[in-house]
């Protein structure tokens, strides 16, 4: 059985929703050919779908978002809004950027790993208290514990604190565990403690505590962990620029020696692997129903970096029977065109980069999993900052909506169980105003296809690798069906041909593309008829199409 499709099997995406479903290993072999030859003028082609297969399921957490740390409109009630309205069923908190392991849930308080420079920024609505209400808005969180310091900023993170803070979000205030006292002396108490605080009401004066009682007596209920932000970028591997704060070896002076950890085992992954052990002993202590997840790294690209050179192997070795998951960062479109080189390569972004990059950490995991991990337990895989690069400059906008109409679907098609886009606010997905960008309908377009968790993905190739095709057996008996043109120059005349074709003949078809762009629009909806085994439709470039056919 290959490793996706042991992924599907999991106990996790059981859990995550109604039944665990194995992939046909083509869909992962449709990863790996993707070749074409372009001929300018109309495309004609034929897709094919089978609706007597089983594929996939879309769990509640499969569309995702990640908001930067600094956003202070992630939980804004209209951010909140237009990403329920495009499907997103679960938001990362504290967020991304490295202050997410500087982070104290307790205090709300940010430690500063360079006494002497001013700490990070993170948005004071970003506090997990105060975003509460956009969790539940949303539907659930997957949560960062503090890996990189302690609560008095002088050391790496405490497992400790990071199980209160699951005792906060998911324990009963009647509960009598024990949690305890950190490396450092610090009392973290009960769990009936920290869910007190949860479901009090604020007391005057303010005892210090008054952001953590927000009224909430019904326990959140979250599900997915994951034990710090990219540890692997805390400058083990000669980073020197940016990266991840990790205070494991204390306090640096100053901002230029924040990353000078070079070859530093206190840094590495094996202590990380270890570290993971702890944590997942001590939060299970509170609460053992979670699913922890500790993070990886996509394998060098072409051998021709160190970063990330044996931080999978190192961490599984340490780790692998207590992880649940994999958390691995994604950003796509990193390749240029010359002759300034500032500008994306959209073909390359489109036709090849998820695949190939998606491809190339299955396989490095697979043959890991097979020698570090337990017989039989393949840890399933979370993509958890996933996007677009934002430093080259993208010709066409509307590719933005063709890769996120693509890429979500092709994803968890070959099981990935959450992918979350990042960052909220930006060039691709909403703008600081909260206007629609691209992005966001091509998101959107998959929410069309593939609304509510338990719709079923099923079977769909193309003939010609610049049309795209995904399908889903939906719960209300119907079939979605989303097809994108990766080329901006053709249009495209898609048959499309459904094996076990039990449906209606007239539904509705969503389009968004080039035209929509210009206008300032979003997805218009039509009616379409003439339906059934074998019908035709029109696809521009740079087009996406979605049809929803209800049952017969």
């Amino acid at each position: 059985m290959t490793l996706i499709a042991r992924l599907s099997r999991s106990p996790l995406a059981a859990k995550l929703c109604c039944q665990p479903l194995s992939l046909s290993p083509s869909l992962l072999l449709g990863l790996l050919v993707l070749s074409a030859t372009h001929a300018y003028g109309q495309i004609k082609t034929r897709v094919t779908i089978d609706a007597t297969a089983k594929g996939n399921i879309l769990f509640s957490s499969s569309l995702g978002v990640a908001p930067d740390i600094s956003d202070g409109k992630a939980s804004d009630p209209a951010t909140i809004s237009l990403l329920r309205d495009a499907g997103i069923g679960i938001i990362r908190y504290p967020g991304n950027g490295g202050a997410a392991d500087l982070y104290h849930f307790s205090t709300g308080a940010i430690s500063n790993p360079f006494p002497s420079d001013k700490p990070p920024y993170m948005a004071p609505e970003n506090n997990f208290p105060a975003a509460a209400a956009a969790i539940e808005g949303i539907g659930t969180a997957m949560v960062t514990v503090n890996y990189g310091s302690n609560l008095d900023g002088s050391g790496g993170g405490e497992p400790a604190e990071a199980a209160a803070w699951v005792a906060y979000t998911n324990g009963s205030p009647d509960s009598s565990v024990v949690i305890g006292k950190d490396s450092k002396g610090n009392d973290w108490k009960t769990v009936g403690y920290w869910a007190g605080l949860r479901a009090a009401s604020p007391v005057s004066p303010d005892d210090g505590f008054n952001a953590l009682r927000i009224g909430h007596a019904r326990p959140f209920g979250i599900q997915l962990w994951t034990v710090g932000f990219e540890p692997w970028n805390n400058g083990f591997y000669g980073q020197d620029s940016s990266g991840e704060f990790d205070l494991h070896g204390g306090t640096v002076p100053s901002k230029k020696d924040l990353y000078k950890h070079s070859g530093d085992s206190r840094y590495g992954p094996t202590t990380y692997g270890n570290a993971v052990v702890a944590y997942v002993k001590t939060m299970k202590a509170v609460d053992p129903s979670i699913f922890i997840g500790a993070s990886l790294v996509p394998p060098p690209p072409d051998g021709n970096t160190k970063v990330g050179k044996n931080w999978n192997g190192e961490v599984l070795k340490a780790a692998c029977a207590s992880m649940d998951f994999g958390a691995v960062s994604l950003s796509e479109g990193g390749r240029t065109l010359p002759p300034e080189y500032k500008k994306m390569d959209e073909e390359d972004l489109l036709m090849y980069s998820v695949g190939r990059d998606y491809s190339n950490l299955a396989k490095d995991l697979g043959d890991k999993y097979k020698k570090f991990c337990p017989p039989g337990h393949a840890p399933q895989l979370a993509i958890v900052n996933f996007g677009i690069a934002t430093w080259p400059k993208i010709e066409h906008p509307a590719a933005e909506a063709v890769f996120a109409a693509d890429a979500f679907p092709m994803l968890i098609e070959t099981g990935a169980y959450s992918v979350q886009w990042a960052p909220i606010h930006g060039p691709v997905l909403l703008d600081d105003s909260n206007k629609q960008k691209p992005g966001y309908y091509g998101v959107q377009m998959v929410h069309i296809m593939a609304p509510v968790p338990g719709d079923m993905f099923l079977p769909a190739q193309s003939q010609f690798p610049a049309i795209g095709v995904h399908a889903v057996k939906r719960r209300d008996g119907g079939l979605g069906i989303l097809v994108v043109n990766k080329d901006w120059r053709q249009n495209a005349t898609v048959a499309i041909s459904i094996s076990g074709f039990n449906f209606a003949s007239k539904g509705t078809r969503y389009d968004y593309g080039p035209a929509a762009v210009d206008a300032g629009k979003g997805i218009t909806e039509s009616p379409i008829e003439n339906l059934g085994s074998t019908f035709t439709i029109q696809v521009p470039g740079y087009g996406v199409v979605a049809l929803v056919i209800p049952k017969a």
